[in-house]
């Protein structure tokens, strides 16, 4: 592999369709190599939290898409990051598997977050996140690492502060 450097980044911010825990794991057929994905559309707070994650080296675009999205209007600046972290990395084991999240509701701790006792994360949610981001100056690699819970949206199931208004689709 090329020599590159890894940075990680933390931001705060807010998310979407968390899915990363084993019990919600994105098993779509695009993630048959890696047996399921951890994913969650990522809202920075702020623009920093853009700009923080493009200078350590992660792509403005990739294949021809934006890395930034719009999304839902109501969280943040509108805009997303999709990260992710795949359930089996094909190269280095350590680099796959579910990331690492603690529960801050009551203030920074170790405390880690229990899916059955403290259910799904719902969209609104507000987090931080830590990605580490690889990069060579000619490719870049980025993997979401850990999330903390601050602020807990309750998951219900619905579409509850999703940008899909499901009643008008």
């Amino acid at each position: 592999m090329a020599k590159g450097t890894t940075t990680i980044v933390s931001m705060t911010g807010f998310v979407e369709y968390a899915r990363v825990f084993k019990e919600n794991m994105d098993e779509n057929d695009y993630h048959v190599k890696t047996q399921g994905q951890y994913n969650v559309n990522f809202y920075p707070e702020t623009t920093e939290g853009f700009e923080a994650y493009f200078q350590a080296g992660a792509p403005v675009s990739s294949m021809g898409h934006d890395t930034i999205k719009i999304g839902n209007s109501e969280l943040a600046t509108g805009k997303f990051l999709k990260l992710k972290r795949p359930n089996l990395h094909p190269i280095v084991a350590e680099w796959g598997g579910a990331p690492t999240v603690f529960d801050f509701r009551e203030g920074v701790s170790m405390k880690k977050w229990d899916f059955a006792a403290d259910g799904e994360v719902g969209n609104g949610s507000k987090v931080t996140v830590k990605v580490s981001v690889w990069a060579d100056g000619k490719k870049s690699i980025q993997r979401l690492e850990k999330i903390a819970i601050h602020e807990l949206v309750e998951f219900t199931g619905s579409t509850g502060g999703s940008s899909v208004d499901m009643d008008n689709f």
